[in-house]
């Protein structure tokens, strides 16, 4: 690799640096103000020997939003879901594009000091320690890029410092509060919708996105397969399930096939007596035409009966955390806890309701010293 050194006044040098990673097009680095030739030959063989050890980077010149935009749409979106590209490209566009001091900064100028700046804006502006850390997240994935890029030398968020989650206390029903709950439900549309929830522990978007086919009323288990999700702009579709884990068999009772088979035969009469009208989908939890449920229509229901029923008001995730603190204080294992509920790990389960196992020290301390005795 070989640059050129030349007087036009001071003296400078221009060199070949490659192509760009991204576009392909050749590029040049040129500098002058050198008093001296030999100043600007030094200069040179210094970046030269940068370019041949892969260590230079040409600072970028782009703006933090316009590299943010052409890193999501060009790279970023295209590995994960679409649901999930939905929600990261609204926080994107609202807190770092448009609610952001430094979205106009040239990418290459911003600073962890700049970084965390933003994180303590967005906690004096009461955004949750949730999304900071979603934020946290799709920054320190741009800037790793960036470097990768070869547009920064360094991430800047590696040293930042996000706020850690605030969990919210977990709410759940007594026993006492589900037997109200679904009594003031009986004769509800979504009383079935209810039901499965607490008996199975399922996702609202995994109970929405059930279909008939994933039952199988022979083996008394529900297959998860798949979870009703919203897209901007596209409305409710089908989508795959968070994790391999998450795509699980759940076995039902007795009580629960014959509810089952009951709706579906109503469902059956219901699609007879509206004809083509009716827009057939396979699911099980649907509209009277047979179309996707909006989970909104469920969640108004909900907070009405549990009103009625005077219950505590929970959210219909807190229904999956009454169903696993069930399990876990009637001494079920937390590997099966795991597998029902479709946790991608132990570890999940264990961090969301180790606060609810069964406190077995004695029983441990007795263990340990039986043990002892034995040997002796």
């Amino acid at each position: 690799m070989r640059g050129t050194v030349k007087k036009r006044g001071t003296w400078s040098y221009i060199v070949d640096i490659g192509k760009d990673p991204i576009t392909g097009k050749r590029r040049q680095k040129t500098k002058s103000g050198f008093p001296r030739q030999k100043d600007a030959e030094a200069a040179l063989r210094k970046l030269i020997n940068e370019l041949a050890e892969d260590r230079f980077v040409e600072p970028s010149k782009d703006s933090f939003s316009s590299y943010m935009e052409f890193w999501f749409t060009s790279h970023y979106q295209k590995r994960i879901k679409e649901t999930t590209a939905s929600s990261r490209k609204y926080l994107m566009d609202k807190h770092l594009i448009r609610e952001n001091p430094f979205a106009n900064k040239p990418l290459s100028k911003i600073t962890t000091e700049d970084i965390d700046a933003f994180y303590n804006l967005k906690l004096d502006e009461e955004y949750s320690t949730s999304t900071i850390r979603k934020l946290h997240q799709l920054l320190n994935q741009a800037f790793g890029q960036a470097v990768k890029w070869k547009k920064i030398s360094f991430n800047p968020v590696i040293n930042a410092d996000p706020p850690s989650v605030k969990k919210e206390e977990m709410k759940i029903w007594s026993f006492d509060e589900i037997d109200s709950f679904l009594n003031q439900c009986k004769g509800e549309r979504h009383y079935l919708t209810f039901l499965i929830a607490i008996y199975t522990g399922m996702r609202k978007g995994e109970l929405l996105g059930l279909k008939w086919s994933d039952i199988d009323f022979e083996k008394k288990v529900i297959r998860i397969q798949r979870s009703l999700s919203h897209i901007p702009n596209k409305g409710y579709q089908l989508s795959t399930l968070k994790t391999k884990k998450s795509k699980r068999q759940v076995p039902i009772q007795d009580f629960l096939i014959k509810a089952l088979k009951a709706l579906k035969e109503r469902q059956e009469t219901q699609r007879k007596r509206l004809g083509e009208h009716y827009q057939d989908q396979n699911l099980v939890i649907c509209t009277e035409i047979g179309t996707f449920q909006d989970p909104r229509n469920v969640l108004r229901v909900m907070k009405r009966i549990s009103e009625a029923a005077n219950v505590t008001p929970i959210r219909f995730h807190d229904i999956r955390h009454t169903h696993a603190s069930v399990l876990i204080s009637e001494g079920v294992d937390i590997v099966k806890v795991q597998t029902r509920l479709g946790h991608s790990k132990p570890s999940i389960t264990l961090e969301h309701y180790a606060h609810m196992m069964p406190n077995q020290d004695d029983e441990v301390a007795d263990i340990f010293h039986n043990a002892l005795q034995k040997s002796r």
